[in-house]
């Protein structure tokens, strides 16, 4: 028998009325949980406010514990399973009655906890747009298989009719995604079931001879909304745009596991056959307690309907996402970079892949607390709240261009308005690297990249910088992974074990596997800048497959995959023995094998030798940087506004190109050292990527035959060399002269271009040909061998004059100086004797002297 109010009797535990404060001392919470078939209180076990021992004494009351302020609720299991939004509580059931509205058949699947209502604004909506989609362009049959449709905003804001019945559209797609999107796909879902019954009605019945295909009931439909707004950073994603639509652009690094559950499970009652659906959470299945229909006292005998619309098994996968913006160039790292997780559901799952540049809309939400995942176990706040995006739609950034302001299209113009667009380039890139124009030209042609054919899509341009410590190759190699499109850059001198895992393809966790993009992967379509490429020799076969084949694999336990990566590498390598030794081949000088080296369109050597002109030039530059009189603003605001659409160039002398040097155009003359202003690393990767983006040069006929020509020469040059000349140069030669065009936004490669071209290629190939000395006449090699050893004045002449012709040829020039002779003599091994050899070929009339310390070389 209960104890009356006031006596200090205590009700047993689970009264739900008695027990109130007032009433017995006895502490009753706000509300109770049920869990396992218990009532249990709200402020968890052991502290109810009723005694359930025997050290108080039979029913004593226990005195109310004092409300935790910070933390009301301290039980784990009463946090809820899904974090409810504003927006979500008219939509925050957990069961439902399965009724489905005669004017709407498919309303229940879209609106939880709302009834119907013919005369409501919803409803007009509705017809509305079941009216547009039955108007459009639709495939209705195939929405009604496929389950989802895109929806564009340009097609639904033509409909006038639309229009005027729904003004707020693109406001509510904005702030009301949710809720937008249901009233959509509601609206596609009874367009496709009328057109599924129209064509179950006309189809014919299957027979022996003809087999026609059942047509399905369609179940829920998705929307997937495109072109509503516009894409924004994601280092301003805040907390107050939660349940609002976004979208972002970025490169996927990691892929987490598919997984599966059930979301909502239909029920059947065994008496009244009402069906119910009940909302699925947690590894348990949730069963119904009741029946819904009203009189019906049905409490067990509930049979689950798989087949039901209402049953719906979801999968789930988790990505990583990193942002691709135009105005990040200042990180190079990319684990710095923005990252934002986007969950996939539905037809999304298993549609992307590593690498790959991706425009995602989505709805913002924020992560539960009790939710976990793959990611949250390598986080050191795994218990935090984390906003994240639901994905709407995923579209891969090839077909969708970046936009450009204003701003940046009147700089663009500008900047090739100029008269030598691509010095001016060539310096801004690395400016405190001073000299070097060639290598730093030949690297500004692979940023640019070529355009391609009518069959393939190829714009890898590989290039390779090697030589002396300390003239600058890291500083480009650095550079160019800030101001590529796709730029990454691997430190090889971080160590080789450091790098092992950040090229290719990274596997974590031990049962849920996660895939995460190495460097290689993550520069797809773009570029990867590798610093001390020759440190990486455990990595060698990976390089050598995506320069020659473009592929990389992945081998793991129970996990096989083979990645398509058409990927440009921009690598620099130090020689072996601290400086280039200019009388051994350029094999021997690094650690790179042969093979390897062949997959590089241009190897440029760059050395550290004195010259006084240069050293003078070189600290001139030096005191003008640090003093502040050489800045990196925009060239908008220093040049006016001039409108150009042609290509603009300058052609040295009277046209005659065996007397063009490119390399003294390249080189900076003293009256420009003020005058020129270098570009930004911002505005240089937006001029690159709007000419990759609007440029697809083709090749005229002239300009055919010259890259024709220069191609025959270089393949009769090979003959009895160490580096052939195959056909996989003839196709970087053609992306070299596209990129050319690209330079000066030309849509045809001129013979311009080509010579430009060539100038590069020879300078390349001159300089992996100075320390590969080799005497292909069987006669006089034999006596050059004999003479070498007794340090024979006949063999260094032979020598000498063979050294002049490359580098004549390189250069395209005959006139040298004398500190250039030398120069040469030096790189094949003669150290003395050099005026000799000079005097020898003057009273030959190989070298006739032009001037005080000038000499031409008569190649006749």
């Amino acid at each position: 028998m209960n104890a009356p109010a006031g006596s200090g009797g205590a009700p047993r535990f689970g009264g739900r009325g008695r027990g109130y404060r007032g009433a017995g001392g006895g502490y009753r919470p706000y509300f109770f949980f049920k869990r396992n078939g218990r009532t249990i209180p709200a402020c968890g076990r052991g502290t109810t406010g009723v005694s359930r021992g025997r050290g108080r004494g039979r029913g004593a009351p226990i005195p109310a514990p004092a409300l935790n302020t910070q933390n009301p609720i301290s039980s784990s299991f009463l946090r809820p399973h899904f974090y409810a939004a504003p927006e979500d509580s008219e939509q925050n059931v957990t069961s439902m009655a399965i009724d489905t509205p005669a004017a709407c058949a498919g309303w229940r699947l879209y609106f939880y906890g709302e009834s119907y209502d013919d005369n409501s604004e919803l409803a007009g909506r509705l017809r509305i747009l079941e009216t547009h989609f039955n108007g459009a362009t639709y495939d209705l049959l195939a929405i009604q298989q496929q389950g989802y449709f895109m929806v564009t905003a340009n097609v639904l804001l033509q409909d006038e009719e639309l229009r005027r019945q729904w003004p707020t559209l693109m406001e509510d797609m904005m702030y009301r995604p949710r809720r937008t999107l249901a009233t959509l796909a509601l609206a596609m879902h009874s367009s496709a079931t009328l057109a599924a019954l129209e064509a179950s009605l006309s189809q014919q019945e299957c027979t022996k001879k003809y087999y026609v295909p059942k047509v399905i009931k369609p179940r829920k439909v998705y929307a997937r909304p495109m072109g509503f707004m516009e894409e924004r950073p994601m280092n301003v994603v805040g907390k107050l745009e939660i349940d609002q639509l976004y979208c972002v652009r970025g490169i996927v690094t990691s892929i987490g596991p598919v997984d599966a559950s059930v979301t909502w499970l239909a029920y059947r009652c065994g008496r009244c056959k009402q069906e119910q659906a009940i909302k699925q959470s947690g590894p348990y299945i949730t069963r119904p307690y009741s029946c819904k229909r009203e009189g019906c006292l049905a409490k067990a005998g509930f049979i689950e309907v798989r087949s039901s619309p209402f049953t719906r098994i979801t999968p789930r996968q988790m990505i990583r996402l990193t942002e691709s913006g135009l105005d990040i160039g200042s990180t190079t790292d990319i684990q710095t970079k923005p990252c934002l997780s986007i969950e996939l559901r539905h037809d999304l799952v298993d549609t992307i892949y590593l690498g790959q540049e991706i425009v995602v809309t989505g709805i913002l939400r924020v992560r539960p607390l009790q939710e976990q995942n793959a990611f949250d176990k390598y986080s050191a706040f795994g218990n935090q709240m984390e906003v994240y995006m639901k994905a709407t739609t995923i579209v891969d950034g090839k077909t969708v261009k970046y936009k450009f302001l204003e701003e940046d299209i009147e700089a663009i113009t500008t900047i090739n308005s100029e008269t030598d667009t691509f010095k001016i380039l060539v310096h801004s890139l690395a400016p405190e690297v001073h000299g070097h124009e060639m290598a730093k030209a030949g690297v500004l042609l692979s940023l640019f990249g070529g355009s391609g054919s009518q069959e393939h899509d190829e714009e890898e341009i590989n290039v390779l910088l090697v030589g002396d410590p300390g003239v600058g190759k890291s500083n480009i190699v650095d550079m160019c992974s800030k101001i590529s499109q796709k730029g990454s850059i691997v430190q090889a001198k971080r160590g080789p074990f450091a790098n092992t895992k950040k090229l290719t393809v990274n596997v974590k966790g031990r049962t849920n596997y996660i895939m995460e993009c190495g460097e290689l992967l993550a520069a797809r379509n773009g570029h990867c800048s590798v610093d001390d490429i020759d440190r990486l020799t455990p990595q060698m076969e990976s390089f050598m497959n995506i320069l020659q084949a473009q592929t990389t694999s992945l081998t793991f336990p129970a996990l096989f995959s083979t990645f398509f990566t058409p990927t440009s590498v921009i690598a620099s390598a130090n020689s072996m023995r601290g400086h280039y030794d200019q009388s051994k081949t350029l094999t021997e000088n690094i650690r790179i094998a042969q093979h390897l080296l062949s997959e590089f369109h241009l190897v440029f050597v760059l050395l550290d030798k004195p010259n006084k002109d240069m050293d003078t030039s070189l600290s001139e530059h030096i005191k003008a940087v640090h003093a502040g009189s050489k800045k990196n603003t925009a060239i908008a605001n220093r040049f006016e506004l001039k409108s150009n659409s042609s290509m603009n160039m300058t052609i040295d002398g009277d046209g005659n190109e065996d007397e063009y040097d490119l390399s003294n155009k390249l080189k900076l003359k003293p009256e420009e050292e003020v005058d020129m202003n270098l570009l930004p690393i911002t505005l240089m990767k937006k001029f690159i990527v709007y000419s990759r983006q609007q440029v697809k040069p083709l090749f005229v006929d002239s300009a055919s035959e010259e890259l024709k020509k220069f191609y025959m020469e270089l393949r009769e040059q090979s003959e009895g060399s160490q580096f052939s000349v195959s056909t996989g140069h003839l196709a970087g030669l053609i992306r070299l002269c596209q990129a050319r065009a690209r330079i000066d936004f030309s849509s045809e490669v001129t013979p311009l271009h080509v010579r430009d071209v060539v100038c590069i290629v020879k300078q390349s190939n001159n300089d992996m040909a100075l320390g590969d000395y080799i005497d292909t006449n069987p006669t006089t090699a034999v006596m050059s061998k004999t003479s070498q050893r007794g340090n024979g004045t006949q063999a260094n002449v032979r020598k000498f004059h063979q050294i002049l012709q490359m580098r004549s040829g390189a250069v395209s020039r005959r006139i040298f100086e004398f500190d250039e002779l030398k120069d040469m003599a030096r790189r094949v091994g003669i150290s003395c004797g050099v005026t000799n050899i000079v005097d020898i070929l003057n009273i030959q009339g190989i070298l006739l002297k032009k001037g005080p310390n000038m000499y031409e070389f008569m190649s006749d």
